[in-house]
């Protein structure tokens, strides 16, 4: 289906504030997207519809107009792009934004008027509102902003002495009070943030509005944009359209990640920035095309130093050299689909370096020349690391395809990197059992089965039981994952603060909190709790929190504007989820099977450098058993987290006026255990708590309650299919029998037609089940 694609694209290089420095490139940034766009991006029969404002053009509130009056046009099938070439700042933020803003600052866009006659810059608050009204209308949005502190907030001073080479998209912050009334917000708004803003709550406060999106930003919160002199471009902008320029398929994430390395080579300092509001969009081509199934690889890239590196290092998994092993991968061209075949590899590559977030490797074998100015794909196809091991036990066919899907699971020709069968079932971690035609999952510790069985013996059903547990084993090493030993990061460099919703269902100790669920309005009520960081240390510092749950899911908790990572200051504090309570529960079908109690590890990972936390995330073992057995999971390696290391960085030859700092990393993990009481029946629909002398539920007891209980739909089936065969059985007796047999009958006759209209009160399935056996015992002599 055609679509429409609205584009408002900003560029200024001359403000009317003569305070506020000229620029170079800024609408030669504006003139090259335009020029990208309409090549390449309207031959598929889109529709381009592009304002552009340049310079004295791009006023306050023109931007805003051009917000409200073309992009909001777009609806759920069409594509909007917000663009903005010029400068960044910031401006003293109102106490009311202080929970969103660990520095106390708003990042703001200088429009071409600003800072003249009264007019404020554009606030980022004042963007996410504008965003979000763009998102009403649901169209694919994407913001691309190409000044100094578009990735957040920083307090770096300009480097005057690269102003030779670059210029600086950045000025000075704005020391003057503003007022609220001068922001773009509606007066109920306003009177929430001032209702709120005392409030010891910070559940309660302000929220940023919420839209969706997906943003590149050309710089971290505490980082410098660039020009480029000689290109007359801005250095992200720049990059970023070449990257597209060569492959204009590439997803948001892949197109990062180049567009990062080839800035980082020239400035080492800027570190471009990709976020969205969905973390999957981020798999998405460019501007929102159709989302391919997503296959977890490393990016392949030329560092500029001469060498090829991976973006995946000892924090994602990558093992240094054991003995004379060493972890090796399969290269594949970056617009491949389908990287399950190694006859499709390019080229073979070897781990020769391990670094903490990525790793320097050797090519060889290469059936076509790898080109430096491009970007690849990896995949392990070698990972010398201890196995998960396996008990193969049951029917010989099934048992049979088990050992032989064992031995096919990476890339369909070599074994499984993760798991190996042993003959002994005392060695084993987990059980394979083949029975009536159905593996069925075991875990050795407690014989408890992990997901429902896989039925059929084939070579299909026996390698989606083999890649389940490869998805247990990579959860489980990075459950274990510990802190390097030579780290030089305090253990508690980052404290974490729990702040429980009711402290009546809050208990900490140690390194376990654990939450108890309660009963509140007839409503069985899950935990809740508010969480922050807070760096200790004296040194600035990325945090990465992970949530690992019993279904073998793992997520990276976002903070705010849905960032999945942040860069904490000294003294710097933030929450997490802006501060909302994070409700802590059992799943449903967990609480339908009687469980009451669940854990969740809470893992924070603290790093000097920033690193892709996307690559540790899994899905959780229910909706992964949905996928076909067929789906590809070798390229998923980069969840093992078996060893860790850390190594030194040089410093760069232009900044060697800087302190030596070392590349590294600690982890520290909590855990969570979610209790739902004994005392609350789970089987009533208004969970009614049941005697308090009681210590645990009754089983098959008679239950002792006034009402009828209140069966599903299955087992309401189930009752009357038995009411029928009773009474049809109770009729034949009747029929069949003498006077002592009938008045024996007619007892179990009324009984049953009692339970029928909810006269009995204490008849349950287990009584129907009783009766049923008496009555055809009796029936049979």
């Amino acid at each position: 289906m055609d679509r429409n694609i609205y584009i408002l694209a900003v560029g200024i290089n001359n403000y009317k504030s003569s305070a506020i420095p000229s620029l170079k490139g800024c609408v030669n940034d504006v003139t090259a997207l335009d020029e990208f766009l309409k090549r390449h991006l309207v031959t598929n029969g889109d529709k381009l519809h592009i304002k552009k404002l340049i310079d004295v053009q791009a006023t306050r509130q023109a931007i805003i107009d051009g917000f409200r009056e073309h992009l909001c046009q777009a609806t759920s099938n069409d594509v909007a792009l917000f663009y903005f070439s010029g400068h960044g700042s910031q401006e003293n933020a109102s106490e009311e934004f202080w929970h969103l803003e660990p520095d106390h600052l708003n990042e703001t866009l200088v429009c071409w008027d600003s800072r003249t006659d009264g007019i404020w810059d554009l606030a980022d608050k004042e963007l996410a509102k504008l965003i979000a009204e763009i998102s009403q209308n649901h169209p694919h949005f994407v913001v691309i902003l190409d000044c100094c502190h578009s990735g957040g907030g920083t307090r770096a001073e300009n480097d005057v002495s690269l102003n030779a080479y670059t210029g600086i998209r950045t000025v000075n912050t704005e020391s003057k009070e503003r007022p609220l009334s001068s922001f773009i917000f509606s007066d109920e708004e306003i009177n929430s943030l001032l209702a709120t803003s005392n409030s010891s709550n910070v559940a309660n406060r302000f929220s940023l509005s919420r839209g969706e999106y997906i943003l590149l930003a050309a710089c971290r919160d505490n980082e410098l944009a660039r020009e480029h002199q000689s290109q007359k471009r801005g250095i992200f902008s720049y990059f970023l359209l070449d990257s597209l320029q060569r492959n204009s398929n590439l997803t948001y994430r892949d197109l990062l990640k180049r567009s990062n390395i080839l800035v980082r080579s020239i400035y080492t300092n800027q570190s471009p920035q990709v976020e969205a509001t969905n973390p999957s969009d981020l798999d998405q081509p460019f501007l929102g095309k159709a989302i391919a199934k997503r296959q977890t690889y490393f990016t392949v890239m030329y560092d500029g130093s001469n060498a090829w590196i991976i973006d995946g290092g000892a924090i994602h998994g990558i093992i240094s050299t054991q003995g004379n092993q060493n972890t090796r991968l399969a290269i594949f061209p970056i617009d491949l689909e389908d990287i399950s075949q190694l006859k499709n590899a390019i080229a073979v590559a070897e781990v020769t370096e391990v670094l903490p977030q990525s790793s320097r490797i050797n090519i060889s074998g290469e059936r076509q020349e790898l080109s430096p100015e491009l970007i690849y794909k990896a995949a392990i196809t070698y990972l010398p690391v201890a196995f998960l091991q396996v008990y193969i036990e049951g029917d010989t066919s099934g048992a049979s395809f088990a050992h032989q899907a064992i031995q096919k699971a990476s890339f369909g020709e070599n074994a499984s990197l993760y798991i190996c069968g042993v003959d002994n079932s005392s060695e084993a971690d987990f059980y394979i059992k083949a029975i009536n035609d159905e593996y069925r999952i075991i875990r050795a510790t407690d014989n408890c089965e992990i997901i429902s069985p896989i039925s059929g013996f084939t070579i299909e059903s026996a390698l989606q039981a083999i890649y389940v547990l490869e998805h247990i084993a990579r959860w489980r090493n990075i459950a274990s994952i510990t802190s390097p030993a030579n780290s030089l990061i305090p253990a508690y460099a980052v404290e974490v603060q729990f702040y429980p919703q009711d402290v009546e269902t809050y208990e900490v100790q140690d390194y376990q909190l654990s939450l108890t669920y309660k009963v509140q309005d007839d409503t069985l009520k899950p935990p809740a709790i508010q969480v922050k960081l807070i760096n200790t240390s004296d040194i600035t510092l990325y945090c990465v929190l992970l949530n690992l749950t019993e279904l073998f899911a793992i997520t990276a908790i976002p903070f705010a504007g849905g960032c999945t990572g942040i860069w904490l200051e000294p003294g710097e504090e933030t929450w997490v989820l802006e501060g909302k309570y994070i409700p802590i529960s059992i799943p449903i079908n967990f609480q339908r099977r009687g469980v009451r109690e669940y854990k969740d590890i809470l893992k924070l990972i603290v790093s000097t450098s920033e690193f892709d936390a996307n690559l540790l995330a899994q899905d959780n073992i229910e909706n992964f058993n949905r996928r076909s057995s067929r789906s590809n999971n070798i390229g998923e390696g980069n969840c093992l987290i078996q060893q860790m290391q850390m190594r030194a960085i040089a410093p760069c030859p232009d900044e060697t006026e800087q302190s030596t700092i070392l590349d590294d990393w600690v982890t520290n993990e909590i855990l969570i255990v979610t209790t739902i009481p004994r005392n609350i029946n789970l089987q009533l629909p208004d969970y009614q708590i049941l005697n308090q002398s009681s210590k645990s539920l009754p089983t098959n007891d008679i239950s002792t309650d006034s009402r009828i209980f209140n069966y599903s739909q299955l087992m309401v089936a189930v009752s009357l299919l038995f009411i029928l065969m009773l009474l049809g059985t109770v009729s034949w007796v009747i029929n069949q029998r003498g006077k002592e047999d009938r008045q024996k009958a007619f007892h179990y006759h009324t009984l049953i037609n009692q339970l029928a209209v909810g006269q009995t009160k204490n008849v349950n399935l287990i009584f129907i089940h009783e009766a049923f056996i008496k009555i055809i015992y009796s029936t049979c002599g």
